[in-house]
């Protein structure tokens, strides 16, 4: 392995995992070859760990977890929890009063588990997410009665806060008002999702925090991704990774591109280290 690269960081949609959202066999062996050879292999995603799929958790070369854009990492032998930054009750409060004002899907992470209505649980495609989208939804989320009561009573507990919705000039204007609030982290990794979370919270900074505990420095680490919210890690890293399916903006910030995920990108870019 290269004495220069010590930790790989990886999103799972669209770097790890292809349309099909299974992990090909050849990217198992280089992950555990990597791993093998002392390299640290960390996921960070902006899933709640419970969405994190079995697959990637019985992959014995994955170490750790970053989860909920940053706001947490997990040790993922044991499922400890060691790093968090939630959101400041105040935050949610803030962000509940604003919600008042619209009807979309809310979506509450808390300790690693996510929570929406029950309306979206059992009828996802009516807002938008149908095929695999909806499947992942009924598969993932906890359904409570009330998402604005069950948020505002554990509102000293939460990662993050997700919005869904289908309109693109509904999200726009949501978007607008979130970010100009201040004070908090505001992205989004797919198009239909606005995600918020702790304005100190995103995968750079969780990423920070596990390579200091680690005594690894950026030079030493790779990252890959394709969306808005792994802008920041890649470029901390000190080899940023955008997939060939990734975003226009993420591919013009990074240093090299990967083949898609649909092409097992991490994996014949990794090789190349080992």
């Amino acid at each position: 392995m290269s004495e220069k690269i010590r930790l790989a960081a990886m999103d799972i949609d669209g770097t790890l995992l292809g349309k099909n959202k299974k992990l090909t066999d050849y990217t198992i062996e280089v992950l555990d070859r990597a791993a093998a050879a002392g390299m640290h292999i960390v996921i960070a995603s902006g899933r709640a760990l419970q969405a994190i799929p079995e697959t990637l958790c019985r992959v014995e070369g994955i170490e750790y977890v970053i989860t909920s854009n940053g706001s947490s990492v997990f040790s993922l032998k044991n499922q400890e929890r060691i790093f968090e930054k939630d959101m400041t009750s105040e935050q949610i409060m803030m962000i509940l009063d604003f919600y008042r004002n619209y009807e979309c899907p809310m979506e509450i992470f808390i300790k690693g588990i996510p929570y929406t209505s029950e309306e979206y649980f059992r009828f996802p495609e009516r807002f938008g997410a149908f095929g695999s989208a909806a499947e992942y939804v009924k598969t993932t989320r906890n359904p409570v009665k009330d998402i604005r009561a069950f948020a505002m009573e554990h509102k000293d507990e939460i990662e993050g806060i997700n919005f869904i919705m289908n309109h693109m000039e509904l999200k726009t204007e949501m978007r607008e008002k979130l970010e100009a609030m201040g004070g908090i982290y505001v992205t989004s990794s797919v198009p239909r999702y606005i995600e918020i979370s702790h304005g100190d919270v995103c995968k750079y900074a969780a990423l920070k925090w596990l390579a200091n505990e680690l005594n690894i420095c950026p030079e030493e680490i790779i990252a890959f991704g394709d969306g808005e919210n792994d802008l920041e890690m890649i470029q901390y890293a000190g080899i940023g990774v955008a997939m060939e399916n990734g975003i226009d903006r993420l591919k013009k910030a990074a240093d090299r591109i990967a083949p898609s995920c649909d092409e097992n990108g991490i994996a014949r870019v990794l090789e190349e280290f080992l």
